[in-house]
């Protein structure tokens, strides 16, 4: 076996989140920050995240914003536009311009200047046109001159006040699969069937009728709602925030769906889109 370092610089790249490579960077990110990360998550995409968590300050926006770039990086990329020509008045014409790309914030990538900056979707008209806007904001820069280049969509947005952060999640990456018996293939879910898992309630909430369900349909199903974020992101969320500050999730459906594919396909396929998905 060859080697072009020596076990000594091994060692040393293996303790740099920068430098450290597979089971070591995995290594770093569990012991270091808690963190595991999701079976099937492309590295790269997770190195920047720590990255970004470890070396800038605690607790500002940018901070937090940078985390969810890198964390979202995987789905951003999928959703773009390409061969754009944006005027000095940031209206651009394009095809594939949809209803759902309003109301998102999108990197812009010059392709003659290598420009890359953080924008916002102000109007759109399906199939024909949509204008980026032309007034800063607390994260998104004004659009100004001309340029030919793309547009790569977050599947989320930031909004801050009074210590609280709220995040909106685009409500495809948290669409849950049906916990029903499906079609062999399990590809398709019966008309108004539940989404996720519930609790079968005998009891359909109506005070005026003790309601049992019936033969057809079974017992109706409960829900249970809450506003914690949990799991990864929420474990994210604790490693950024600072004491004293909130932070909330909640979904946005943006009009339709742009094919960034749910949250819980990523282990399965080791990437997300319709490709995998069936769309």
């Amino acid at each position: 076996m060859i080697r072009t370092i020596s076990q000594t610089e091994s060692a040393r790249r293996d303790t740099l989140i920068s430098r450290a490579a597979d089971v070591a960077l995995d290594r770093i990110s569990s012991r270091l920050f808690g963190l595991s990360r999701p079976a099937n998550y492309p590295r790269d995409a997770w190195r920047r995240m720590l990255i970004a968590l470890a070396y800038q300050p605690r607790g500002t926006l940018r901070t937090l914003f940078g985390v969810l770039d890198a964390l979202f990086s995987p789905w951003s990329a999928l959703v773009t536009l390409t061969g754009l020509t944006v005027a000095s008045d940031g209206t651009f014409n394009s095809a594939d311009i949809e209803a759902a790309h309003v109301g998102r914030c999108a990197w812009w990538y010059d392709e003659q200047g290598g420009e890359r900056r953080l924008v916002f979707v102000e109007y759109a008209e399906e199939g024909v046109s949509g204008r980026l806007s032309i007034v800063t904001s607390g994260y998104a820069s004004a659009w100004s001159g001309t340029g030919t280049g793309r547009l790569e969509f977050l599947p989320f947005v930031l909004a801050e006040s009074d210590c609280k952060v709220t995040l909106w999640l685009d409500a495809e990456l948290l669409s849950a699969p049906p916990t029903y018996l499906q079609s062999p293939d399990g590809s398709q879910r019966p008309v108004d069937q539940p989404f996720g898992g519930h609790l079968l309630n005998l009891f359909d909430l109506d005070p005026e009728t003790l309601d049992y369900g019936d033969q057809e349909n079974g017992p109706f199903p409960l829900y249970l709602t809450g506003d914690e974020v949990g799991g990864l992101i929420g474990h994210v969320m604790r490693c950024l925030l600072v004491a004293g500050v909130q932070i909330e999730a909640r979904l946005v459906d943006f009009g339709a769906t742009l094919g960034y594919g749910p949250l819980y396909a990523l282990p399965r396929f080791g990437r997300v889109g319709p490709a995998l998905l069936g769309g």
